[in-house]
């Protein structure tokens, strides 16, 4: 499966998925263009007006993240051996590795390899960090409450509205029992064109949003969650929220 997008690749911001091991988000940094997408891989070819990247060479730089810009090369080097050229191949299954700048700079000063290899070809594509994100710890609000084990808790009440473009919204509900605690929201106010899935694992509660959404009923829908403690014992519980993979709101709550 390809994807191809309106705009030249280093017009769009990519970040690895915080949910998903196998899957990325790339979003076009043009308004009104070509949104946000989620990327597993499924998608095998991702094409741009100015270059074409697949799938795993993106993962392969999420993954191994530095500052320093990433090149990607295929049979980098040549090796000379008794005037025969004879072509290196990274891997056998054309795998494409990725080497930094210095990586490059430092293995042809290698005094043991001079002489054996040359350039075979200039680098063929180089993957901008400006372009990746990585996920920041700081939310942009946060807050502690204490509540009677009574008490009904409105979970983003205090949430304030973005006039942005919102593609992926996760709540999070840490320490989560099934049992004694109980969830409610208003799906009238759910919001068209979005799709939702949710579940539970490990004492942890996921509510995942996808698509395009109006802001005002999202943050309408949003300001609906009402969360109460049936525990008869004190407990602490947690609330995280997500745009867009950007940690924006973390509540901690504890019922006494």
């Amino acid at each position: 499966m390809k994807i191809v997008f309106a705009g030249k690749s280093n017009e769009y911001e990519i970040e690895k998925s915080s949910f998903c091991n196998e899957a990325f988000v790339i979003k076009d940094k043009i308004p009104n263009r070509d949104g946000v997408d989620f990327i597993t891989n499924i998608v095998k070819t991702l094409e741009f007006n100015d270059d074409c990247f697949n799938f795993d060479e993106i993962m392969k730089h999420l993954e191994r993240y530095s500052n320093e810009d990433v090149i990607v090369v295929e049979n980098f080097f040549n090796n000379e051996t008794d005037d025969e050229t004879k072509k290196i191949n990274l891997d056998s299954d054309m795998y494409i590795q990725a080497f930094t700048q210095d990586d490059a700079q430092n293995f042809s000063r290698n005094d043991s390899k001079r002489g054996q290899f040359k350039l075979l070809k200039t680098f063929s594509r180089i993957f901008q960090n400006a372009n990746f994100i990585i996920k920041s710890e700081n939310y942009e609000l946060s807050g502690n409450i204490q509540l009677s084990k009574k008490d009904k808790l409105e979970i983003f009440r205090d949430l304030e509205y973005k006039d942005m473009e919102i593609g992926f919204v996760k709540i999070e509900i840490f320490n989560y029992d099934n049992i004694n605690d109980s969830l409610n929201f208003n799906l009238e106010e759910f919001p068209s064109g979005a799709s939702y899935k949710y579940g539970i694992l490990q004492n942890t509660m996921y509510i995942i949003l996808q698509g395009k959404m109006s802001n005002n009923s999202l943050f309408s829908f949003l300001k609906s969650f009402v969360y109460k403690n049936k525990n008869k014992q004190s407990c602490n519980k947690t609330f995280v929220l997500t745009f867009n993979h950007k940690l924006v709101y973390r509540l901690e709550a504890s019922f006494i």
